[in-house]
């Protein structure tokens, strides 16, 4: 099962509104879209997130193949689900370390 960083990373924050403009308006980040809960920024090559939650500290971002494979093999190697949405949607998972971070099943649209 191959993981991979993808370019994309998330920040949850209680006040995602205050955070735009902080990442927008001041670090110069571009706004790519927004919808309720949501807003993407680019960053370089890089796809900032910000969600409206509450903070787990930066997340980043693995993409796999097979999305319930990875979820298994993560399980079984002492991760915990967090947050388990499915296929296109949030699967935040705690490694045995302490980080979080989000695997996302990689489609032909991703690859683009």
């Amino acid at each position: 099962m191959p993981f991979k960083f993808s370019r994309c990373f998330l920040m949850q924050t209680p006040e995602p509104e205050k955070a735009l403009v902080f990442y927008r308006d001041i670090m110069g980040l571009e706004q790519v879209r927004s919808k309720p809960g949501e807003t993407e920024l680019k960053a370089g090559e890089f796809r900032f997130f910000l969600d409206k939650g509450e903070p787990m500290g930066p997340v980043m971002e693995y993409v796999v193949p097979d999305l319930e494979a990875a979820r298994q093999k993560l399980l079984d190697s002492g991760c915990q689900i967090i947050r388990w949405d499915g296929v296109g949607k949030s699967c935040y998972m705690r490694d045995p370390f302490g980080m979080v971070f989000n695997v996302f099943q990689e489609t032909e649209d991703f690859k683009g």
